[in-house]
């Protein structure tokens, strides 16, 4: 079957087609269905397939994991992740979290080392949508961590999506649900990591620091005694003195005054962020959909109850548009008068600029305003988010 990965949309019953696909002996036709099922998966919601074929997928992405090429095994890593992203929340999204530990550990063997950041990737997603609680993400963020310590030294892109992926998933457990013996060491360990001449592993490690700092339980990540700001103020000089040149630039994020706030805009709506927790947590959400990212938080109801969004409403055609605005409307003031009154507020009540019927028609030409700029507004292309 030819290849149709570049396709903006393919209908549903064709997807069934790439679905039996997997099922063949021939491995570079299973390499082509799972090309063009991440590719539409990436870029469009597809909740009624995934919903409706969620056993079949994740069962032929497993089986490719345990027996096919290098290539199948990366596709497939990120076929799992965009299923459960898609699937959201639940007992099948818990299910396969529970099935992917088991084939993480044999997947980060020595000899399949080169899928290691496809498997952080994987695991880190499933493991924030199907997770069942905080236990359950330590469990992943364990896998992660005692992968660092190996004492085989990993290539320094490793280093950095490991490093990368615990962050991700220490952002969404909250401060008094953190285990306060499990990762006494990440901050020694952090801090070796900024010795080293690497960008990608700084930055991570920085991640890392920023995180923690903002956790604020810093007794739960050092194995020093004292004051939350006696060890803040230890391990800030300790940055200080390994951050020189680029480093020192990028450990500017540390600094208590240091500006976070980013502001996404799709289309109409807008979604600010400003802890490090949420900015780590669209960031990677971000890079693992790429080009499918504003569909994704267009469409994806997970995304939206993670994030809290509500995309706004898009208008298809300027049909569409006039049902929003009122065939007839008028301001309109009923006031009480004595008789004998009558004839001298007469103008009052309806001429005067500052009679309540002269605001009541400026208020009702400002709606009117309001709904062209936001009719116009709705015509123009989404924005590149920043």
């Amino acid at each position: 079957m030819g290849d149709a990965s570049n396709s903006t949309y393919i209908p549903e019953k064709d997807l069934h087609t790439y679905l039996e696909e997997l099922f063949k002996k021939k491995s570079s036709a299973r390499e082509n269905a799972l090309r063009t099922l991440v590719k539409q998966f990436e870029t469009n919601v597809r909740y009624e397939f995934v919903q409706n074929n969620f056993v079949t997928l994740i069962h032929r992405c497993q089986n490719c994991l345990k027996r096919g090429s290098a290539l199948e095994i990366d596709l497939a890593l990120q076929l799992i992740g965009l299923v459960v992203l898609t699937l959201g929340a639940g007992d099948n999204a818990h299910e396969v979290y529970e099935e992917l530990l088991v084939l993480v550990r044999e997947l980060l063997t020595k000899s399949k080392l080169c899928h290691a950041i496809k498997v952080f990737e994987c695991l880190c997603i499933v493991t924030c949508v199907g997770a069942g609680d905080f236990v359950d993400t330590e469990r992943s963020m364990e896998i992660i961590w005692q992968f660092l310590n190996q004492e085989t030294k990993h290539s320094s892109s490793v280093t950095a999506a490991a490093i990368s992926g615990w962050v991700l998933l220490l952002s969404g457990i909250d401060r008094w649900n953190i285990s306060p013996k499990k990762w006494k060491e990440s901050i020694s360990y952090l801090l070796k990591q900024l010795e080293e001449d690497d960008e990608h592993v700084n930055v991570a490690s920085i991640e890392a620091l920023a995180l923690i700092f903002e956790i604020g339980s810093l007794e739960k990540f050092s194995n020093q005694d004292g004051e939350y700001k006696d060890i803040k103020d230890g391990i800030m000089d300790q940055i200080k003195r390994i951050c020189n040149g680029t480093k020192q630039d990028t450990s500017k994020i540390l600094e208590d005054d240091y500006d976070k706030t980013i502001t996404l805009t799709l289309g109409r709506t807008s979604l600010t962020f400003c802890t490090w927790s949420k900015l780590k947590q669209i960031s990677y959400i971000r890079k693992f959909l790429g080009n499918g990212f504003k569909n994704h938080m267009k469409e994806n109801k997970h995304l939206h109850n993670v994030f809290n969004f509500a995309p706004a409403r898009k208008c298809s055609s300027d049909d569409d548009l006039e049902l929003y605005k009122p065939e007839f409307e008028e301001a309109v003031v009923r006031v009480f008068v004595p008789e004998v009154r009558r004839e001298n507020c007469a103008w009052r009540i309806n001429k005067s600029h500052n009679s309540v019927l002269s605001k009541g028609r400026t208020k009702l030409r400002n709606k009117y305003r309001t709904l062209a700029e936001e009719t116009k507004t709705g015509h123009i292309a989404d924005e590149q988010l920043d």
